[in-house]
Parts: C-alpha cells; structure tokens; sequence
C-alpha cells in the first residue's frame, strides 16, 4: 500500500455506472456557450466512439477557457463532482496535447484524492505554462502528500522564459499568502525573487494589461530595485496608480526632487495632488519656480496648497497674481477659480466678463467661481446656464452648485419644457436627489418623452420613489396630488406601464 493509498484509503471499483454516458444522445456541442455547460457533456468525452468523444473535448476545452479569471472555489466547486475514475485518466492521451491538458486540469479539481493525485501527476510531465495555476491551486490541497509534489513541481517553473506568465497570474501568486492550510510565504518569496531577479524587456512590458504593470513596478520598488531607467518607465507609464507608485515608496528613490518635479506636472490630478502634498517635508524653496505655476492648477486641493506652500517661504499677494494672469489673458482658468478663492465680491465683474465665452471650460470656470463670491447670483446663473443652449459640462457645474443650494421645483418644471435632451436629464437626477411626493409626476411625465433613453431614466427613477414612500413621513398637499394623479391617469390612457400603487399612496381606490 502506499503513502497516498494509507491517507485516503484503498481504491475501489465504482459500482454505480457512470450517468450521461449515453451512446445514443449526442448534444449538439456547437450551441454550448456557458461554462457551466461543462458539467453536462463531460462524460462524452470518455464515449467509445473517438469523433464523439473529440468534439466534446473540444467543446470542454472551449467552454473552460471562456472564463476570463480562473478562481480556485468557482473551479472546485463545479468540478468535484464529476464521476471520474482513475482509468479515465488514460483515456485523455488519445486526445491532441491541448485537450488533453484542459481534461487533466478539470480532474485535477476533482473530489477524489486519488483522481487529484493523478491528474497532478500527469500535469507535471507537460511542463506546459497553462498547467500552473492548477498546479497552484494544489499548494491548498488537504492532503500534504499532494501539497508537496505541486510545491516541489511549481519551483520547476521558476525560470525568466516563464516571469512573463507569473506576472499575468500575480491574483494568484498574491492568492499564495491567504491560504489558511499551509504557510506559502516562502515559495511567494521565491516566485517574487525570480520575477525581480529577471526584468522584462520593453516589448514584453507592452503586452501586459494596467493591473499586471503594476503588479510588476511595484515589485521593483518595494525591493528597492529600481534604477533610473526604470523610474523614467514608470513616470511615463499610461496608468496613473503606477505613477503613483514612486510617491507612496519615496523612501527607495534617490532623486526624489527630480521625481516629484515631473510628477507636479503630471496630466493626472490626482497625481499632482499626492505629489505636492510631498513638498511640506523637502526644502521648499527648491520647488519655489513650479509652485508658482501650480497655484494655477485646475485642481482646488493643488492650488490651496501651492498657496499655502509659498506663503512659507515668499509674502505673495495671490490676489493680485490672479488679477495679472487675467490682465495678460494667460492661464485663465486657473486665474479665474483662483482668484475666487482668495478674493471677495468685488471682484463678480471680473469673473462676469467670462461667463459669455465661447470656450466651454472657461465658461464653467466662471460659472464656479462666482458661486465661490456670491451663493445667490452663482446660483442664479446655475439656473440661467439650464435655460438656455450651453457645454454639457458647463451644464453640469450648473447641476453641481444647485446639488448643494436646493431646487425651486416649479422653476425646474418650466425648465424641462424648455430644454434639450441633455438639460431634461439633469433636471430629471435633480428631482430625484431631492424626492418628495410630487417628483412622482415629473417621473410619470417623463415616460410620455419621445427619447428612450430619458424614458429609461424615469423608470428607474418612478422604481426607486415608488420605494422610497414608505419612509416620506411628510403630508401630502393637495397640489402635490393633484399633479401626480393627472400625469398618472395621462400614462394610464397612453397604455404606459407604471407602478398601480400610486392612486393608493395618494389616497385614492
């Protein structure tokens, strides 16, 4: 008897035939589409008839690798039951090496510690790169026997022809540490020490996906093993949290002044905004020349902090460095939200003047900014820019400043006959941040709407308030009533379909 036969006990031969082989039925396998799918023709491929068998694992071998993320439960949890026997197994071999290895990686999740054991084994031999997470997935096996063959294979791989792969796996790598069975920590150590101990070249780095990247850059920094060739990478990497990277592990960069200088320029926000926060603790005065530059910033948080920066080290009137930029018709946008921030009312005429332009952003800009003087004329304007034709995000800022000020209901209706498309909806998530009873109505009226996509809209929004009533503890008035019931009735004869509970809410039978 041996080692495997002591744990899991002497193999025996099934008594029970197994269920599905039928030689008579045969599925037609080009219609199958869904992973799950798998369960039911799986038997086929054991079928004594080769071209049968071959095009259901063909089929299997299609269905199993249409799922985009391998996960161990999702795998296990399908597989475990399949009605396997060992001497299946050797039926697999008459298969291309392809399904073969497919086949063998579903039996390897298999409930039967023999099966599993097997399967393994055979996997091994293809030292194929596809056998590895199922080889993985093994590290976690309940039985130690078969936890040590996969470990002692896995270690196999660890060579540079196969870092590419382990990086496009790292879920799984990192997976390695939260397996409660065993302690991995080591044999992770060992896959990370192979990945750092052999860089890619440029064009593999190109194949790999955002989150794969990162994975990879952040190997290097936390070792501590990046040289300046790989910063300049990193720096000019597409994907903002790489970027982010350098700022969050500082302490493993040599030049951090010339990092932080680059990434004060960098396009994304959120970027400039960790990596000005990083100058209180350097010697601000290296960075004086590009903070005068970031107080232009179109970020708020990034302007308030080059603000407060220099007022350590320079006596700056910002006031009058917005009210120049503006003079010189330079950085206008910055100046212009700038200058609402450390200014008072007397300076509405200024920001007025720009709320006319013909550029979408400085419009928006101005629209802010004069909020930022005055609540009431920037809210006024809010409503002003929702009357008329104007940017799609100029419209929005004019969504964001009502958002916090409150709506004037009866205003926004009369607006809603009034506008296009783009201004119904904003009106429309207005109501429905804002509720109430009669919201109800405007919901109802907006199904009668010829576009599809505003009918879209009040439907889910009608859902969520024919919800949400049970909670309004507020009085109906009678005008509220009113108007939701006539729009009801109107989408009632319209053949319109909503909920049959509203003359209920509202008191009627």
């Amino acid at each position: 008897m041996n080692i495997l036969e002591k744990i899991l006990g002497k193999k025996t031969k099934s008594e029970l035939k197994s269920m599905g082989r039928s030689e008579k039925y045969i599925p037609d396998f080009d219609q199958l589409d869904e992973f799950g799918q798998i369960e039911t023709i799986f038997d086929y491929t054991l079928n004594s008839d080769f071209a049968i068998a071959n095009k259901a694992a063909q089929t299997v071998d299609r269905l199993f690798n249409s799922i985009q993320v391998i996960k161990h439960k999702q795998l296990y949890g399908t597989f475990k039951y399949f009605r396997i026997n060992i001497s299946d197994l050797k039926k697999f071999n008459r298969f291309d090496k392809k399904l073969e290895i497919t086949l063998l990686c579903v039996a390897s999740m298999n409930g039967n510690g023999f099966l599993r054991a097997m399967a393994l084994s055979r996997l091994i031999e293809f030292q194929a790169q596809n056998t590895i997470p199922f080889i993985l997935f093994r590290l976690a096996d309940w039985v130690p026997q078969i936890r040590q063959i996969a470990e002692k294979a896995l270690k196999k791989f660890l060579v540079g022809e196969n870092n590419l792969y382990f990086i496009q796996k790292h879920k799984l790598i990192n997976w390695l540490l939260h397996i409660e069975r065993t302690d991995l920590s080591e044999l992770y150590n060992q896959i990370i020490n192979s990945v750092v101990s052999n860089p890619l070249k440029p064009g593999q780095i190109k194949e790999l996906g955002e989150g794969d990247r990162f994975f990879y850059y952040k190997t290097f920094v936390k070792a501590g093993l990046i040289d300046k060739e790989m910063i300049n990478k990193m720096l000019t990497d597409k994907y903002y949290l790489i970027r982010l990277l350098m700022i969050k592990h500082s302490d493993k960069i040599d030049d951090l002044q010339l990092v932080l200088v680059k990434l004060l320029k960098d396009k994304s926000q959120k970027v400039r905004q960790v990596a000005v926060n990083m100058i209180a603790n350097q010697d601000i005065n290296e960075y004086e020349t590009i903070l005068r530059i970031l107080v232009f910033d179109n970020s708020t948080q990034v302007r308030a902090e080059a603000r407060r920066l220099l007022s350590t080290i320079c006596d700056c009137n910002f006031k009058k460095i917005y009210q120049e930029s503006l003079s010189n018709n330079q950085l206008i946008i910055g100046s212009i939200l700038g200058l609402s921030e450390v200014a008072d009312k007397g300076e509405l005429p200024i920001l007025n003047q720009y709320l006319n332009s013909d550029r979408a952003r400085i419009k928006t800009a101005s629209l802010i900014g004069i909020y930022n003087l005055d609540n009431t004329i920037g809210t006024e304007n809010a409503y002003q820019i929702l009357e008329s034709e104007n940017p799609v995000s100029t419209r929005r800022a004019a969504e964001s400043i009502l958002v916090k000020q409150g709506i004037d209901f009866k205003r926004l209706r009369t607006l809603y006959d009034l506008t296009d498309s783009t201004g119904k909806k904003i009106i429309l998530r207005l109501f429905n941040r804002f509720s109430g009873w009669s919201v109800a109505g405007d919901f109802l009226k907006a199904l009668t709407d010829n576009d599809a996509k505003i009918q879209l809209m009040a439907k889910v929004f009608l859902e969520s308030w024919n919800n949400y009533t049970i909670r309004l503890a507020t009085i109906q008035s009678e005008e509220d009533k009113n108007y939701v019931l006539s729009w009801y009735e109107t989408t009632r004869k319209m053949g319109i379909e909503v909920p049959g509970n509203i003359p209920f809410i509202f008191g009627e039978n």
